[in-house]
């Protein structure tokens, strides 16, 4: 017969006679390199938009700060501020979502394993077996 039982695993890891957690303490290692790459990806928006400030005082130095070679005097368009921060603003998003998800891990607690369990007839010799070590176990 086949049921719908599901088993609950905790995975330990013991180093110097201390239990760990082993979904936590990866999940706490994801969450830290996450927030520090969510906070190096703000510091590269903060660094686009210094740029885009420079390039926008002074045109000719556009060439210098995102290596275009359009030619100098070049007055920065909104469409050209979208275009030069649409891949820092998109690995702050990801990075943020990267850090979500590692925080779910982080506060999950538990791997859960589903499990099937079938009955079978036992032979008698091993139904000894089984009784005795469920005996000695008591």
């Amino acid at each position: 017969m086949l049921t719908g039982e599901v088993m609950h695993k905790m995975l330990w890891l013991k180093i110097g006679g201390k239990r760990f957690h082993m979904l936590k303490l990866a999940g706490a290692f994801f969450v830290l390199a996450s927030v520090l790459k969510v906070a190096e990806s703000a510091y590269n928006i903060f660094l686009v938009v210094d740029k885009i400030n420079a390039a926008m005082m002074r045109p000719e130095l556009t060439e210098q700060l995102f290596g275009w070679a359009i030619g100098a005097p070049y007055v920065f368009s909104n469409e050209d501020i979208l275009g030069v921060l649409l891949g820092p603003v998109a690995g702050f998003l990801f990075w943020l979502g990267i850090a979500v998800l590692a925080l779910i891990v982080y506060q999950s607690g538990k791997v859960i394993f589903p499990i099937e369990e079938y009955e079978q007839r036992v032979s008698e010799h091993h139904r000894r077996l089984i009784e005795r070590a469920v005996r000695s176990r008591k």
